[in-house]
């Protein structure tokens, strides 16, 4: 049954239009860099973040994402400079991305504005040869590359205090066309295969050692509709965070982060699918790990955003 459905997926796999493939994080709070390059020096030191996702364990071929992230402010704190690369894979296809990040940042009222950009190339791999075809001369096979490599840009926007953060972004937005005569991919205009993000938290204070951070994200795609995560955490001590999520109609999470000493924090998630294609895997699983690197001046944290 699960190659069946992979096969499905490939099949509904775009062959003339080529955009980012972007994949699902329940840390978003964490690793904000992923999809908003505006979050670059907003740790206020430098910060090295890894995350691994693997995702409807149980089919073969599953969604697959790795995420490596460094960022950290510079010139006086008013610029945030930041790397990211990300390998996501699905099937006979494979992306991966290196963009640098660069944010602006401005003093507003209680907290900081910060402007980013984000640019870079993605690499994109097909192994066309490992489908098992009815037809090996099908030219909707022969006729689309096995490679490219293309240029790739993300913009945001990012305010945040002490209490709570707002962020919008659309990453790696750029989308290519195949040109059939030429067999080369060339830059589509067309904002439809672009991801539009929003983001946003509040933290409470419930006791001087009990804190709640409910926050929401909402991903949008004009082919796909709207996506929306709920999310609840309850840090105790600023070393223990528990919490749950609730993405649409079909997903349950539940989140665990640790604080380990001032500078390493883990978290994991576990993704629960009610929907009818659930019964044939085993979830998701996600892993997490941030390291704060130390700088000589003093350095507010840890804190989630």
């Amino acid at each position: 049954m699960n190659r069946i459905i992979l096969s499905i997926l490939a099949i509904l796999f775009p062959l003339k239009m080529l955009g980012q493939m972007f994949p699902l994080s329940d840390h978003y709070v964490v690793n904000a860099l992923a999809i908003n390059p505006a979050f670059a020096g907003c740790q206020d030191a430098l910060s090295l973040t890894a995350s691994y996702r693997d995702q409807w364990v149980g089919f073969n071929d599953a969604p697959k994402s790795y995420i490596l992230s460094v960022h950290t402010p510079v010139f006086n704190d008013r610029v945030g400079l930041g790397l990211l690369i990300e390998d996501n894979s699905i099937g006979i296809f494979k992306e991966t991305s290196f963009l640098g990040n660069y944010a602006y940042r401005i003093e507003l009222q209680e907290g900081k504005l910060a402007l980013g950009l984000g640019f870079g190339v993605s690499i994109y791999n097909t192994a066309w040869n490992e489908l098992v075809a009815a037809d090996p001369n099908d030219i909707q096979l022969m006729n689309n590359p096995t490679s490219a490599v293309l240029p790739t840009f993300s913009l945001g926007a990012y305010y945040y205090t002490k209490k709570y953060f707002i962020g919008i972004s659309m990453p790696m937005f750029l989308s290519y066309e195949l040109d059939q005569s030429t067999g080369k991919y060339k830059i589509d205009n067309n904002f439809s295969g672009s991801n539009y993000f929003f983001t946003t938290g509040y933290e409470m204070g419930i006791s001087p050692m009990v804190k709640i951070l409910p926050s929401i994200l909402i991903k949008y795609h004009p082919n796909n509709g709207i996506q929306i995560d709920y999310n609840a955490q309850i840090s105790l001590k600023d070393r223990i965070w528990m919490g749950i999520g609730y993405r649409n109609k079909d997903i349950l999470v539940g989140m665990l982060q640790c604080q380990l000493n001032y500078q390493i924090r883990m978290a994991y998630s576990y993704d629960y699918d009610f929907s009818s294609i659930g019964k044939y895997m085993n979830g998701s699983h996600e892993f997490v790990l941030n390291y704060i690197f130390k700088f000589e001046r003093k350095v507010i944290g840890p804190r989630q955003f």
